[in-house]
């Protein structure tokens, strides 16, 4: 009984914990980051997610940009080519933070979590 609840626990906690890519080029909702149907999983990212947005120059050309409001996610990859736009009114909560790509806005806007000590930490960006 109790391997089976240590099972079931181990279980959840490793599904709780998933990749999200950006899609992009919902029809209307073209960039919007808080619109399910430009995210790989139909959902928007939460404080479970670790996102991914990858150079999309050759399918939809539209990169993700949050408008308003404070984003929490569990990590953030920018790939290579890629471009996340953080507006002056939100703000974006990260524990792990990995930009190969550009982050437009982000170096007062990112806060870090977990390592960083806390969440009051701004994360080192040239952007």
């Amino acid at each position: 009984m109790i391997t089976i609840g240590l099972f079931l626990l181990f279980a959840l906690a490793a599904s709780a914990q998933k990749n999200n890519v950006w899609r992009g080029g919902a029809p209307g909702h073209e960039t919007e980051w808080a619109f399910f149907k430009n995210w790989s999983t139909g959902k928007i990212p939460s404080e479970f997610d670790n996102v991914i947005i990858p150079d999309v120059s050759a399918s939809t050309g539209d990169y993700p940009v949050i408008r308003t409001g404070e984003v929490e996610i569990l990590g953030l990859e920018i790939q290579s080519g890629a471009t996340l736009t953080l507006m002056p009114e939100a703000r974006l909560l990260v524990e792990t933070l990995q930009i190969s790509g550009t982050c437009k806005g982000c170096k007062s806007r990112i806060l870090m979590e977990g390592d960083g000590g806390g969440r009051g930490m701004t994360a080192s960006l040239g952007q």
